[in-house]
């Protein structure tokens, strides 16, 4: 298992790129000893993909770089996709709740739209998430290229957006709460996404420009809040 231009290995304590994650020994593997900060590379080459999506929904840094580089993101794509389900099917629900789409479009154009919404967010915060990249590390970003630091970001998107799954308990209990706690409750799950995309962002970077990224994702994700709020509107209008 060797390093390569595409898709480097790194330590996930340290963010080090690391040459393998692990020996062989007949039917062993050990794994190997960052050269930089002496912990082991990669704990998680023995753990469950369901164990290191807990760890990332507890936003652990760690888990967040193995996820990112040294991870299969086959899983991770499929989880993805479901919570894009998820999210949309909140967001049609809280606006059929609000009275901006009637009972008829519920589970038809009001989803669909919803859906086509959250896609253009995703987009427009993995272009953003771009270009902060090319201005904070524009040399780096060459030296590997812009393919790769695309499927990066796009990874960092699709891990951030693991705070989803919060949702699913007002969905489940909606007819049991309040407008404030419903309101609450997306704000919570806000704030945990907001930190999520931040502490994702960070795994990739270095740690010396660790507080201006983090201006910059704030930065980027007010933006797409923006965006939501001005366009959600036009977009209703047009598919309703």
């Amino acid at each position: 298992m060797s390093t390569n231009a595409i898709k480097p290995f790194v330590c996930i304590n340290c963010g080090h790129r690391v040459r393998e994650l692990y020996k062989k020994y007949s039917n062993t593997l050990k794994t190997t000893h960052c050269d930089k900060c002496n912990q082991i590379t990669d704990k998680y080459i023995e753990f469950e993909e369901f164990i290191i999506l807990i760890d990332a929904l507890l936003l652990d840094s760690c888990a967040f770089r193995h996820i990112i580089y040294n991870g299969n993101f086959k899983i991770h794509w499929k989880v993805f996709f479901v919570v894009l389900l998820l999210e949309s099917f909140a967001l049609c629900r809280y606006k059929h709740d609000s009275g901006r789409i009637a009972s008829s479009h519920l589970h038809e154009r009001g989803f669909y739209m919803c859906t086509i919404q959250n896609i253009g967010e995703y987009l427009l915060i993995s272009f953003l998430l771009l270009l902060i990249t090319a201005i904070l590390e524009l040399k780096q970003m060459l030296k590997f290229g812009l393919l790769n630091f695309t499927s990066i970001i796009l990874k960092v998107v699709a891990i951030s957006n693991l705070s989803k799954f919060f949702l699913l308990p007002i969905l489940v209990w909606r007819n049991n709460t309040t407008d404030f706690g419903r309101n609450l409750h997306y704000m919570l799950v806000t704030s945990h996404h907001l930190c999520s995309l931040v502490l994702a962002y960070e795994a990739t970077r270095a740690k010396n420009l660790r507080w201006l990224s983090t201006i910059f994702v704030i930065s980027a994700f007010a933006i797409k809040e923006y965006f939501r709020y001005f366009t959600a509107l036009q977009i209703e209008s047009f598919f309703i």
